[in-house]
């Protein structure tokens, strides 16, 4: 224990030193201390409260910035569906215009179909007519012929009188045809 005592006494004036040199530094320092503490503090509340109205501000710029983009996206999005329906309705129109163009084609295809048999008929029919017209007319001009050809046998009827004659069938021939 002796050597107790003696590291207590050490220790006591060491202790003894450092308060002395605290007292000291009080009394030169103390005041100038003090007002740096209190700047300090001072500083520090004032940029906690400048932190402070920052982050209410960007708080609130943060919170106006997104009730904008909201409202932008809402925009848009009205845009596209204002979109999405004219295309909607101009794709349902042109179908129904599609639509009505395929039935009014089948329609004229039919309607030309129909017209074309028609036409083929009429010519046929026209064309029969004016075979039996042709071929009647004809036989007559054959019995004609024979006939007139027979009186000039008959009669001996000059050249010149028949090269009329037959000039004239020639020429009722042509009337008739046109």
């Amino acid at each position: 224990m002796p050597n107790n005592k003696n590291s207590k006494q050490e220790q006591q004036p060491d202790v003894a030193p450092v308060n002395e040199l605290d007292q000291l530094r009080q009394i030169v320092f103390g005041a100038a201390e003090q007002q740096l503490k209190q700047q300090i503090t001072s500083t520090r509340n004032d940029i906690e409260q400048a932190l402070s109205k920052q982050n209410n501000a960007f708080n609130d710029r943060l919170l106006q910035m997104q009730e904008s983009i909201n409202q932008r996206f809402s925009a848009l999005e009205q845009k596209l569906q204002l979109f999405d329906k004219n295309h909607d309705d101009n794709e349902a129109s042109i179908e129904k215009n599609l639509a009505s163009l395929s039935s009014e084609h089948e329609m004229f295809a039919s309607a030309t179909q129909q017209d074309f048999k028609n036409i083929e008929q009429a010519l046929d029919t026209e064309s029969q007519s004016l075979t039996r017209n042709f071929n009647d007319q004809l036989a007559q001009l054959k019995v004609h012929l024979e006939s007139v050809s027979n009186d000039l046998t008959s009669s001996k009827t000059d050249r010149k009188t028949l090269a009329k004659l037959l000039a004239t069938m020639a020429t009722n021939l042509e009337d008739d045809q046109l």
